[in-house]
């Protein structure tokens, strides 16, 4: 039996709302970041044009500036953040090949209460290492900033696969569920 397209943008919203809290819950950051950053793989083909059969760079940096980049509080553009992303799912690490080019900045996170002194420190001398080769960012504010492009996110995906046959196909390819 074929799912309708709403179920299926449903169970993958509702997958990663699980998947995300579990890691955050159990301070597992790291791994957070791997779901995040892949989740918005798979999110930036989806809302990329139709004929478009691949994710890319461009489609995750095009997805983190229409959905995450309008929160408020961060300080990192869509290019530091695919940097980032790069870095973490290739070496588990903050350095990338483009921030080692000077092209991106690397990405430093920090967690817990952003107004203590230990975090308003570590924020400002993330920006003062190497003459600003770094840029902080509060993981819980990067994590709500995730959480709010993907609620964004979930109604402008149905509405171009009720308009849009190319798009609804490629949902249906990228999100298929595989009985066990």
């Amino acid at each position: 039996m074929r799912q309708n397209i709403e179920d299926l943008i449903n169970c993958f919203i509702i997958n990663t709302l699980k998947a995300t809290h579990l890691l955050y819950s159990n301070s597992l950051y790291g791994h957070l970041m791997v779901v995040i950053y892949s989740s918005i793989d798979s999110m930036g083909l989806l809302d990329a044009p139709a004929n478009q059969t691949s994710a890319s760079g461009q489609s995750f940096k095009d997805w983190v500036n229409k959905y995450m980049l309008t929160y408020p509080g961060l300080e990192f553009n869509e290019v530091d953040f695919w940097a980032a992303r790069c870095s973490v799912l290739h070496t588990f690490t903050a350095q990338s090949d483009l921030s080692s080019a000077g092209k991106a900045r690397q990405i430093q996170y920090c967690s817990g209460p952003k107004d203590s002194p230990m975090a308003l420190a570590f924020f400002t001398a993330t920006r003062q290492i190497d003459s600003g080769a770094h840029v902080p960012a509060h993981i819980e504010d990067t994590y709500l900033a995730f959480l709010d492009g993907l609620e964004k996110f979930a109604s402008d995906l149905l509405e171009n696969c009720k308009r849009s046959q190319s798009h609804e196909s490629r949902l249906r390819n990228v999100l298929q569920q595989f009985a066990l």
